[in-house]
């Protein structure tokens, strides 16, 4: 007999997850530890990539320094609160059962694709 996880397992198994990182996150910290992995891009390039600074911003907003979390990566912090949002309007659409339309999820995906590399030239133009 196999193994076939369903919904709500998967979410269950999510959740857990995101638990154990979070828990992971909020003890060590990031800038201060050497278990936590660098950014290759940035340690080949000399570069910023739109990622840099998501694990030191995870640890400062598990700790509730918002400052020091907008500091680490601005981007990825105002990032969750649409994402968020975004969830909760697909969720919406599929308990109401709507579906997006395709020219929404092009739209998004195109805007989020433009706004990162936005973010990803003007971090390192104005050291961001």
């Amino acid at each position: 007999m196999k193994f076939r996880p369903n919904t709500r397992t998967s979410i269950a198994l999510l959740v857990l997850l995101a638990v154990v990182v979070a828990g992971v996150y909020f003890l060590f910290d990031p800038s201060a530890s050497g278990y936590f992995p660098r950014c290759r891009f940035l340690a080949l390039t000399g570069y910023k990539c739109p990622g840099c600074g998501a694990q030191r911003m995870l640890h400062s907003l598990l700790h509730l320094d918002f400052a020091a979390a907008f500091r680490y990566n601005a981007y990825l912090l105002t990032l969750f609160p649409v994402f968020v949002v975004l969830l909760l309007l697909d969720g919406w659409q599929k308990w109401m059962s709507r579906k997006w339309t395709d020219r929404t999820t092009y739209i998004l995906v195109g805007l989020f694709l433009f706004t990162t590399l936005l973010w990803w030239v003007l971090r390192n133009v104005f050291d961001c």
